[in-house]
């Protein structure tokens, strides 16, 4: 009974644990913001999912950025680069670059 417990509360424990799934996460950046969406609209929903928004008015595309840790010695970085018309209202384009992980 003992040995259940131990490998219920590993597995749950884990289970916690981030993993890189790029399909997936490509899945959520196209249900989260598209073209045609305002870029404010877009911003405000990935910033209540826990990212970082930079719109610096230099760059092209403001930069949406979320730090995933594991319980393993690495981190990863999720980014979606948002392009918006060039008054900056509305979104054009939507990219989602590869999740960047590193560790020790």
């Amino acid at each position: 009974m003992r040995r259940h417990a131990i490998a219920f509360f590993a597995v749950a424990f884990l289970s916690g644990c981030y993993t890189v799934n790029q399909e997936r996460f490509s899945a959520y950046a196209a249900s989260a913001v598209s073209a045609g969406m305002p870029l404010a609209a877009g911003t405000a929903h990935l910033q209540k999912d826990g990212f970082h928004c930079d719109p610096r008015s230099s760059a092209p595309a403001t930069t949406c950025t979320r730090d995933r840790q594991s319980l393993l010695p690495y981190s990863c970085v999720e980014r979606i680069d948002l392009y918006p018309r060039e008054d900056k209202t509305t979104i054009v384009r939507v990219e989602v670059p590869t999740i960047m992980c590193a560790g020790l």
